[in-house]
């Protein structure tokens, strides 16, 4: 089914809540902003990553890979569980007060998303947080072997400014929590996030939460 995005036109422009830098893997900081609030021109850009993406797939199919055998390859390389999200169905989905979009931004594009749901409730301290319902990064910023990565950091700076907002403007505890898929769970475990497993989803996704002293390490961690 196609949808339009007629709707994304009652939203006011997106906020930017701040300016800064993001590194490329060339070495150069370039400049970037985080924003807040949904826009057409982000969720396309967003919903344009699915075709860099099925260019790689496309590429290797006209080479000759047979792409079932390769399955489990392309699956790390490439990182296929977040493919086939629809950003322009979720942002019709995920509308309500609960919900807030944030998105990094450079002169090329959108770099990475992060929709919140607030507030939840801390497991560990019993004071509200926010959570993560869906948290990604373009795929040229991943590490892969079948193309060249782009940006450095692009989720963990969008998870440190998301920190800051919550922090800044609902006064909100330092922490946040989310379920996991199974290829993002050595970032969020590196970042220092905590699997609580008796929160684990059926489907196989895992709980984790950051403490607020490992919350606040990684606010204090400066950039690469």
């Amino acid at each position: 089914m196609n949808m339009g995005t007629e709707f994304l036109d009652i939203y006011p422009p997106p906020k930017v809540i701040n300016r800064g830098t993001i590194l490329k893997t060339d070495g150069k900081h370039v400049p970037c902003s985080i924003e807040l609030g949904l826009s057409k021109t982000s969720i396309l850009g967003c919903n344009q990553w699915k075709d860099f993406v099925t260019d790689i797939i496309l590429k290797l199919v006209i080479e000759g890979i047979d792409i079932e055998d390769n399955k489990d390859l392309l699956q790390n390389d490439i990182m296929l569980e977040d493919y086939h999200w629809n950003w322009l169905l979720k942002a019709s989905k995920y509308t309500t007060v609960e919900y807030n979009w944030f998105f990094l931004k450079t002169s090329d594009g959108i770099q990475g998303v992060c929709l919140t749901y607030h507030p939840k409730m801390s497991i560990f301290q019993s004071v509200n947080i926010f959570y993560i319902e869906y948290l990604s990064s373009a795929p040229w910023n991943r590490d892969s072997s079948l193309h060249d990565r782009k940006y450095k950091g692009v989720a963990t700076e969008l998870i440190k400014q998301v920190q800051y907002y919550f922090i800044n403007t609902h006064q909100y505890q330092h922490g946040f929590s989310l379920h996991s898929l199974f290829q993002s769970q050595g970032f969020y475990e590196h970042i220092g996030m905590i699997n609580l497993s008796e929160y684990n989803k059926n489907n196989g996704l895992l709980f984790y939460e950051m403490s607020k002293e490992n919350a606040i390490l990684l606010l204090e961690k400066k950039n690469a």
